[in-house]
């Protein structure tokens, strides 16, 4: 089944915001790496780890951990 010309466009203008974002997010992280005279990879990991540490994702493993009695 093929996509309309509409969900085409909306795809690409999606993909184009995307991009134009991930670019933007770039160019910060490169500078703030050189304002710090830090190597861009420690800088990009540290704003990865605190985005994903602010996340609010819920426990994939609670569940288990309640109803769990152990193996025998």
């Amino acid at each position: 089944m093929k996509k309309s010309a509409a969900a085409v466009a909306v795809d690409e203008d999606t993909r184009d915001a995307s991009l134009r974002v991930s670019k933007r997010m770039r160019d910060s992280l490169k500078a703030a790496a050189a304002v710090m005279g830090r190597p861009l990879y420690d800088v990009t990991n540290e704003a990865i780890n605190d985005y994903l540490g602010g996340l609010k994702l819920p426990d994939p493993l609670a569940g288990l951990r309640k109803g769990s009695k152990g193996r025998k």
